[in-house]
Parts: C-alpha cells; sequence; structure tokens
C-alpha cells in the first residue's frame, strides 16, 4: 500500500472510530443490565478484577461474601455464582474495569451501563484491525463498505451496545484471523505467535474461538505457501506450536479459576460445552440460516449476493484473502449444524459469521470500480510509457536505462526506470550483465513488444528482471 493510500485508509478508520464512540457512547445510557450479565457475568466480572488488583484469594471463593457491607454494587444475589466453569474471564473482568473507571471515577455511567461500555472498546479495535486488513486486500472502498455493513447491522449494533460476551467474542475472533492473516503474507513467526495469543483471549471470550485453528490449518494447507515460507516448513510448524502453546497460556493466565487445576477445570468447562444441548429446550435449537435470513437488513444480504461473483472470481485466481473469508464462513456454518448444536436468540451465538458477510458484501456494494482513477500527467511523460511494473531499476548506482523503439515515440526514446525506480525495490539484482530484460506493457505495436522483450540491456550496470505478469512491481522467482 502506497503512503497516500496508507494515509487515506487511517483518515477512514479514524473517521470510523469517532463515529463509533460519538453514536455509542450516548446510546449507552438506554441499554442498562441484561439477563445474561445479571445471571454471572457481572459477578465474575467483578470478583476478578478484584483479584488482579489485589491477588487476595478471598475473592475466588465464589461461595463466600468478601465485600464490606454496603459495598456498590451488590452482586451477591447472582443466581449462577457457584457455576464458575460456565462464565469467561476476559470481557467481564474489562467490563468490571470500564464499570470502574466510568461509573466510580469519572461518575458518567451507572455501574451497569459502565460495564457495557468496554464494547465500545472491543468495537474500536474491531475497526482498528478489520478495516485496514480489508483495504490493503479488498480497495478502500471495498473495505469501507463492507466496515460500515458490518457496524450498521442492526443486531450487531445492538450487541455492541448490551452483549457483554458475544461482541467482544465476535471483535477478538476476527482480530486474531486478521493478525494470522498478515503475518502469513509476511512470513513473520513472532506475527504468526501474537495471533496465537489474541486466539487466547478470543478463547477466554467465548467457546466459538475452538473453531478458529480449522480456520487457520485450512488457509495454509489450500493452494501455495506465500514466497516468504518457501523452504521453511519447519519454521512454519514452530511458529503454529508457538501459536498455539501462547493461546493456551494466555486463557489460563485470563482466567484464575483454573489455577488451581488447570486440566481437570478444563475438562470441566469442555464437558458442559458438549452436553449442554441436553439441558436446553427444543426452541433453543432454531435454525442458524433462517434465523439469519429473517434478522438480517435486505441490503446487507443484497451486497453478499453480489459479492459471491467477485469472490468466486477471486478463488479461482487463487486469491489468500479469498480463501480466508470462504473458510472463515465454511467453518462457522458448519459448526452451526454440527449435531446437538445449540442456537438461539437469532444471530447472537454466531456473530462471528458477519464480518466475512460483511467483507464480500462490500465487493458487491456499489463503487468505482478499482483503477478507474487516471494517474496524474508529468510534463513531458510519454503518453504510452509503461506502467511501473514494467521498469526495472538500475543496480548498483540506479542509472536510467534506455533502447530504441520502433514506432520512435515524440522522444525517439522510451525511458524505463527514472522516478519509479525506488519503487521497485523487488527488482532481482541476480544474472550478469546482458541478459534479457522482459519488460511487459513496452509501449508500440506488438512486433514492436516482441523485439523490446528480445532487446538487451544497455546500461552495464543493469541486471536482469523478469517481471510478474501483474502490474504489481514485484519480481518472479524465476529471474535468471
Amino acid at each position: 500500500m502506497s503512503r497516500p493510500d496508507s494515509a487515506r485508509t487511517r483518515l477512514a478508520a479514524g473517521l470510523c472510530a469517532a463515529a463509533l464512540l460519538l453514536l455509542g457512547f450516548p446510546a449507552l445510557k438506554g441499554a442498562n443490565v441484561t439477563w445474561d450479565a445479571a445471571l454471572g457475568d457481572l459477578f465474575f466480572g467483578q470478583r476478578y478484577l478484584s483479584f488482579f488488583t489485589s491477588f487476595d484469594a478471598r475473592y475466588l471463593d465464589f461461595a463466600a461474601d468478601p465485600y464490606p457491607e454496603g459495598h456498590q454494587p451488590d452482586l451477591s444475589g447472582s443466581p449462577f455464582r457457584s457455576r464458575p466453569w460456565e462464565y469467561y474471564p476476559v470481557a467481564n473482568t474489562l467490563g468490571a474495569a470500564s464499570s470502574e473507571l466510568l461509573w466510580r471515577r469519572l461518575g458518567w455511567l451507572d455501574p451497569f451501563d459502565g460495564f457495557q461500555a468496554v464494547n465500545l472498546g472491543f468495537g474500536l479495535l474491531l475497526v482498528a484491525t478489520w478495516l485496514p486488513f480489508l483495504a490493503r486486500r479488498l480497495g478502500l472502498a471495498a473495505a469501507l463498505a463492507g466496515t460500515l455493513l458490518l457496524l450498521t447491522a442492526p443486531r450487531i449494533a445492538g450487541d455492541l451496545l448490551a452483549n457483554p460476551k458475544d461482541f467482544p467474542a465476535m471483535a477478538l475472533f476476527t482480530a486474531a484471523l486478521a493478525a494470522f492473516a498478515a503475518a502469513w503474507e509476511r512470513g513473520s513467526v513472532a506475527g504468526i505467535a501474537g495471533s496465537g495469543a489474541l486466539w487466547g483471549l478470543a478463547l477466554g471470550t467465548k467457546a466459538n474461538a475452538l473453531f478458529l485453528p480449522l480456520v487457520v490449518l485450512a488457509a495454509v494447507a489450500w493452494g501455495p505457501r506465500p514466497e516468504a515460507w518457501r523452504g521453511r516448513g519447519r519454521t512454519l510448524v514452530t511458529a503454529l506450536a508457538a501459536a498455539a502453546l501462547a493461546g493456551g497460556a494466555v486463557l489460563v493466565a485470563s482466567w484464575p479459576y483454573l489455577w488451581a487445576d488447570p486440566a481437570g477445570r478444563l475438562g470441566e468447562h469442555l464437558a458442559y460445552l458438549l452436553g449442554r444441548h441436553r439441558a436446553m429446550a427444543p426452541g433453543s435449537h432454531a435454525g442458524a440460516l433462517t434465523a439469519l435470513l429473517w434478522t438480517t437488513p435486505l441490503p446487507f444480504l443484497l451486497a453478499v449476493g453480489l459479492g459471491v461473483l467477485p469472490l468466486a472470481r477471486r478463488l479461482r485466481a487463487g486469491d489468500r484473502t479469498a480463501r480466508l473469508l470462504a473458510l472463515w464462513i465454511g467453518v462457522v456454518l458448519a459448526r452451526l449444524h454440527l449435531p446437538g448444536a445449540v442456537n438461539f436468540d437469532g444471530v447472537r451465538h454466531f456473530l462471528e459469521l458477519f464480518p466475512p458477510l460483511a467483507a464480500v458484501g462490500g465487493w458487491g456494494s456499489p463503487r468505482r470500480p478499482a483503477g478507474s482513477r487516471r494517474a496524474p500527467r508529468r510534463p513531458g511523460a510519454d503518453a504510452r510509457s509503461p506502467p511501473p511494473s514494467s521498469r526495472c531499476r538500475s543496480w548498483p548506482r540506479g542509472r536510467r536505462w534506455r533502447r530504441r523503439t520502433r514506432s520512435r515515440p515524440p522522444t525517439g526514446t522510451s525511458w524505463w526506470g527514472g522516478s519509479e525506480a525506488p519503487r521497485l525495490a523487488g527488482c532481482r539484482r541476480r544474472g550478469t550483465t546482458g541478459r534479457r530484460a522482459i519488460a511487459r506493457g513496452s509501449p508500440g505495436s506488438a512486433r514492436t513488444r516482441r523485439r523490446a522483450a528480445r532487446s538487451r540491456c544497455r546500461s552495464p550496470s543493469t541486471r536482469c528482471a523478469w517481471f510478474h505478469p501483474g502490474a504489481c512491481g514485484r519480481t518472479s522467482s524465476c529471474c535468471r
């Protein structure tokens, strides 16, 4: 991404974040406490925050009341206080900290609205990670359209204001996958390990993140590896193992309930998850796709439908972002149709499906076609000069080189390099002086382009470059 594009992306992300705060913060005063939060989220969030700020084990005795008389808010009447294996630590602890700041310290909100205010922070995390990720791969217009589709969907906006578990789980799920995809493309071991830490935070928010590794492993297995991972199979395995260890460590570190017996209590939690369907009413097994169609706005669904064709085209072309989105959608839908899967309350138990759907909808949203903006003309520039991808940087001193053309442009010479040379940092420097330079998009007729492909480098300091068919300015590994 060029500097102007990066600046526009940062500006768009900043505007979206400001709009989220300006519209979301006043709306918190009408949210109040929800059923799930009153059952146990508020209680365990308060206890875990008290423990992390004092490391006093009394706060982990959930049957006792360690707070002095008159302590507010009084959450001792929470019905599920004796079931700590059901309540996750990350979002609840951060919500309690948000309540402490916005209610007790600043006095801006009551303690329950202050607890819900942490979702605005998760919303900012979502904007800060997802919009730039999409902008680098889909274009800024599609990224903005996808982000607006996501944040303006009624169920997403409603859960942002009043759901202390599912919205944070969606934001962390999305941030973890975006971080992994970026590290996978760059070949960064530290980045993949960091995405594992984000996965651990998502696991500490809701069990939906248990299925995130399936998306990651399928993305690694599908198609050729990025250039940065060629010949680094062992390093890749090490990076994935480090991510798994980082995720498990973050989960255990964030959940004090597990510390006394990590294996036993994690097993207790998994047993609760696997047997939950037996304790639910028949209405808790509603069809997920039916709920999605009935609760999602028609413009959102229409944009997704229009984006399916661009998604299919990119899949055929081997685009990694399209593969990630397709795998993401497929894994979530497969989870919802597993035997014994539980779904109720509309779509709130699979909110992590909405970011990839909104990204696909960004492709289908009406916008100016990519590349329709004309580049500014420079004085004296050849109208038929080749694109930047066909201009080779001279080596080692960056000098220009030229070759005669049969059709003779106005100056009589076609110049390659010049001011475009610094942008072609990926130009290969292998080979010997005088090897062929394959230049796509050279000016003139087809015959002239064929002659240009057979031409010789006229500068003794220029090396061979065999460019990709695309206009990305990078060179192929087949340069020789």
